[in-house]
């Protein structure tokens, strides 16, 4: 064999073997980045999940809220439409008997005061709201 067919014999053995490692770094680079994309997606899942997740618990706080607020608002409303009915009450009552009066009863007399409206208001309001919300069915 002379020395050019060893040293070509050298030269094809050695682009046979760089021919084989740069097919395996692709295939190896493949491999990576297949595993790198399949981790991405995971992630990119879990991620969406997490934010799906979020939203729900957060347009489930939102709505919460409003419907708090709309019953406050109604019941608000319910306090303000019994507040004028006793406020005309008295004021009717107040019209026809000169306002109203309580009797005093002592051992030897008998005393009338007039009675402060607005704290007597107060002392009744909580049963007599009751009261006419069940009446008025409000």
């Amino acid at each position: 064999m002379s020395l050019e067919s060893i040293i070509n014999r050298i030269l094809s053995d050695a682009d046979g073997e760089a021919e084989r490692i740069v097919e395996e770094s692709r295939k190896k680079a493949d491999e990576v980045l297949s595993m790198a994309r399949a981790e991405a997606d995971k992630a990119a899942e879990l991620i969406f999940a997490e934010i799906e997740r979020q939203a729900r618990l957060e347009a489930s706080r939102v709505l919460t809220k409003a419907r708090l607020e709309n019953r406050l608002a109604l019941l608000s409303r319910k306090k303000e439409i019994v507040k004028e009915i006793l406020k005309k009450a008295f004021s009717e009552q107040s019209q026809r008997w000169g306002g109203m009066k309580k009797e005093i009863i002592f051992k030897e007399e008998v005393k009338e005061e007039t009675l402060d409206e607005k704290r007597l208001l107060d002392e009744i309001r909580p049963r007599v709201e009751g009261e006419i919300a069940k009446i008025l069915k409000i």
